[in-house]
């Protein structure tokens, strides 16, 4: 990732395609005969949060979409968007705040599925502290990653819906040391992943209590999508990729071990009784966030992107927001 923690992806879920020409697959749809080579940046290392493009490649998801798909891991200071700027990669996984931040110098960076349909960012608090919500952090230190990314804009969209500043609190840099630095009362509070340090809290045993950043009804944020550049890629190469990452997700939400095994064959450690257990919680949580009424969904919400440029120039991140659509409905 960039310096920021990208769990770590709109458009809506459409049929199957009908393709003249084309033979039915063992699914009984009818899949293209021409598979269409597209490299998918991942902003991570290998991890289960991105079991569904593994379960995609492997069970063969992508290519009865028409789609000869390569994955594409990022190092751990690379930029999100740079591959894909450079042409390296057609598609990247990454955060839709930070692609909403990035076209401000990127114009053509356009978003055109939305995979975590709630933003993954929450404060954690320890449950006995008395923090139950954003106003009780006035005065108390909270810890984060640093001044950027996801983490920094989600504090910043709590302390906005709460009628606070971050001169109302002490917001102190510390790294990826949140669980250490919350266990250890090194802070009040710290800025994390549902998705992650809060799975990490729990499989420790300390209890937190989890306070969204934001009013899920009119959300200011939008959780991770897919991005490509403007005109790289027809509209319907698009819209089969995003059909079958949703597709993907459906199957590991039905069946989690598939996942976990198509993840141990990228992370061999979770061959590791623990770490395969750390591995299942973090999916657990994840599949969560991809649910609309109980149900996965890739869709895009324009109106929540219209707030996001507009929230991210209210707050000082970019000069004003986007001039242009940053998202693709294919």
């Amino acid at each position: 990732m960039t310096p920021s923690r990208r769990t770590f992806l709109g458009l809506a879920v459409v049929g199957a395609l009908a393709v003249v020409g084309c033979s039915p697959d063992a699914t009984g749809e009818a899949a293209p005969e021409e598979q269409v080579p597209l490299t998918v940046g991942m902003t991570f290392i290998p991890n289960v949060q991105f079991s569904p493009f593994y379960v995609g490649v492997e069970e063969g998801i992508f290519a009865e979409h028409g789609l000869d798909v390569t994955l594409r891991h990022h190092g751990m200071q690379e930029d999100a968007f740079g591959a894909l700027l450079s042409g390296e990669e057609d598609v990247v996984f990454a955060s839709s705040d930070e692609a909403v931040v990035a076209s401000t110098s990127a114009p053509d960076l356009r978003t055109f599925a939305t995979s975590y349909q709630e933003f993954p960012v929450v404060i954690l608090a320890p449950a006995d502290s008395g923090i139950d919500s954003v106003p009780d952090l006035e005065g108390l230190s909270v810890g984060l990653p640093g001044h950027f990314g996801s983490n920094y804009y989600g504090i910043l969209a709590a302390l906005d819906d709460a009628g606070l500043s971050e001169d109302d609190i002490d917001l102190v840099d510390i790294g990826y040391t949140q669980v250490s630095a919350l266990t250890t009362g090194e802070v009040d509070a710290v800025v994390g992943y549902s998705n992650n340090e809060a799975v990490q809290f729990a499989t420790a045993g300390f209890d937190v209590v989890a306070l969204p950043v934001q009013d899920e009804g009119e959300p200011s944020l939008v959780g991770p999508g897919l991005v490509t550049v403007a005109g790289r890629h027809e509209e319907d190469v698009l819209r089969r990729l995003a059909d079958a990452m949703a597709e993907a997700e459906r199957r590991v939400v039905a069946d989690p071990e598939a996942a976990l095994e198509a993840t141990e064959r990228e992370v061999p450690t979770l061959a590791d009784p623990e770490q395969r257990a750390a591995a299942e919680a973090v999916l657990e949580a994840t599949t969560r966030l991809w649910l609309v009424d109980g149900e996965v969904s890739v869709a895009v919400d324009p109106d929540a992107f219209q707030r996001m440029g507009q929230f991210l120039a209210d707050a000082g991140i970019i000069d004003s927001p986007p001039a242009d659509e940053t998202v693709i409905q294919p």
